[in-house]
């Protein structure tokens, strides 16, 4: 089992965050929180205010309490987005507003507090992976150009068509939220991205979600962070999924993680779209330490489809629930509009065209079965 280096030294890990900042043109006198809780690595805190500080700007670390979780809620550490430390903590929550950007290390993803912040124009910067997985997922020009290009291409368009020779066939109407996607680096007022990225995604108009979708042996799920041995098959309609069935185990683990939260908006279509990191690997989680990645590797690696259940509320959308769940999928074809994106997991547009090499792993071999 190969695990990811958590042991880089603080210098290694200074220089690696002062290029992310300078990424997201972090200037001299600009105001910098570093965001923290009892679960992000010390020397990260320690080495993210420093490579802030070693480009001129005013740095302050804030350190949230443990997050209180009700006996009703569902198990997992680290994967139920939307509950935040900073729930209730007003003047914390004015003090993030009044920054120029926030390094997260605390995860505010999905949160109520994480939208008000941006919304005031406080960009936002999220690190979660360990030192091997950052620097391999590294943000470059050429990720930004397609993802750019992909948002383009979503923002665009009026219906995403998704089939698979699994089984896949679905539908999403686009239009009423727009589209977004991150490569790595924000610097725009009101802007988030995660260091690990290189996807885009729309979140599709309200009830317009219908069809047959698939998950097939080998795909992922998250916050499981486990590959699916036996197909589950999904019907949506009007939006939300209306039946999960399957022949094994991972079909009912789904169903019941989803019936757990005891929230129908759980049932809800959120984000599709698809990964563009031609550096991320499908293969990670069967590698790696599960509880030491966050798995951006499967959420991004080039060529997936990723489906992603519950809130809409980043989008400007009044969905929010705790209920969440990313699904990527491999070896699908993409339609936009009727124009196709993805052949079976490859890009066909000249745009989006990535190398395909071992890197990628997640369509097959030409020629196999």
């Amino acid at each position: 089992m190969l695990v990811p280096n958590q042991a880089a030294d603080g210098g290694t890990l200074t220089t690696l965050f002062r290029r992310a900042l300078e990424g997201c043109d972090v200037r001299p006198g600009e105001t910098v929180a570093v965001l923290g809780n009892a679960q992000s690595p010390p020397l990260y805190l320690e080495t993210t205010a420093a490579a802030a500080a070693s480009l001129g700007a005013r740095v302050f670390t804030v350190m949230l309490p443990s997050i209180t979780r009700s006996a009703a809620t569902v198990p997992g550490v680290g994967e139920v987005y939307g509950l935040t430390g900073l729930t209730g903590l007003r003047p914390v929550v004015e003090a993030l507003k009044s920054a120029d950007m926030v390094v997260d290390l605390s995860i505010l993803l999905h949160s109520a507090e994480q939208e008000e912040i941006l919304s005031a124009g406080t960009r936002m910067l999220m690190i979660t992976e360990p030192p091997e997985i950052l620097e391999r997922l590294f943000p470059t020009d050429d990720l930004r150009r397609r993802v750019q290009a992909s948002v383009a291409m979503l923002s665009g368009g009026s219906e995403l068509r998704i089939t698979s020779d699994a089984g896949t066939d679905i539908t999403f109407g686009l239009g009423q939220f727009g589209a977004g996607g991150g490569w790595g680096f924000t610097n725009g007022p009101g802007t988030h991205a995660h260091l690990s990225a290189g996807l885009a995604a729309a979140y599709p108009n309200e009830g317009s979600a219908n069809g047959r979708w698939v998950i097939n042996s080998g795909d992922i799920i998250f916050p499981f962070k486990t590959y699916v041995n036996a197909p589950i098959t999904i019907d949506v309609v009007d939006g939300f999924i209306r039946s999960i069935e399957g022949p094994g185990a991972d079909a009912e683990l789904y169903r019941d993680y989803l019936e757990s939260w005891g929230d129908p908006e759980g049932f809800a279509m959120s984000h599709i779209g698809w990964g563009l990191n031609e550096k991320a690997r499908w293969n990670a989680l069967a590698l790696l330490d599960r509880s030491a990645t966050q798995g951006m590797d499967g959420r991004c690696f080039a060529g997936n489809v990723l489906f992603s259940t519950g809130p809409n509320n980043e989008a400007g959308g009044s969905r929010f629930t705790l209920a969440h769940s990313d699904v990527p999928v491999r070896r699908c074809s993409v339609w936009l509009d009727g124009r196709q994106i993805l052949d079976h997991g490859r890009f066909v547009v000249d745009e989006l065209r990535v190398d395909d090499g071992a890197a990628r792993l997640g369509a097959p071999l030409v020629g196999a079965l």
